[in-house]
């Protein structure tokens, strides 16, 4: 897996945990993503990651058999790149979270999302 594909891959697994309460539609198909964090998502990867195609962003995201299991492959991809790369991950995580009002917060970013976006902050030290 390539950084970029990683910077994806972490950034989508923030829409997809589970919340207790959703107050978006959700995209067709999808237990927790919402349309706000897909389109997020879509200007994430114009902005920052052109170069992966969304074939291989599916193959990938898919390929695992856990959420865990598809976390610690990103981490150990992004763990020798520059501080400034994974600020740019850590900030594309924020993004996606903060796309949709979710859990009544005001901030957007449910109590899930953050501390996801805090368990890979920790793991990318």
């Amino acid at each position: 897996m390539n950084p970029n594909l990683a910077l994806l891959v972490l950034s989508w697994q923030v829409a997809c945990l589970f919340h207790e309460n959703e107050t978006e539609n959700l995209l067709p198909g999808s237990s927790s993503a919402t349309q706000a964090e897909s389109d997020a998502l879509d200007q994430i990867h114009d902005e920052l990651t052109p170069d992966v195609s969304w074939d291989d962003f599916n193959k990938v995201y898919g390929s695992f058999s856990s959420a865990k299991e598809r976390a610690t492959a990103c981490v150990e991809t992004l763990r020798e790149q520059s501080p400034e790369f994974k600020s740019k991950v850590l900030e594309s995580m924020l993004k996606v979270a903060n796309a949709s009002h979710e859990d009544e917060n005001e901030s957007n970013v449910s109590p899930e999302e953050m501390a996801f976006i805090q368990q890979i902050r920790e793991a990318l030290e």
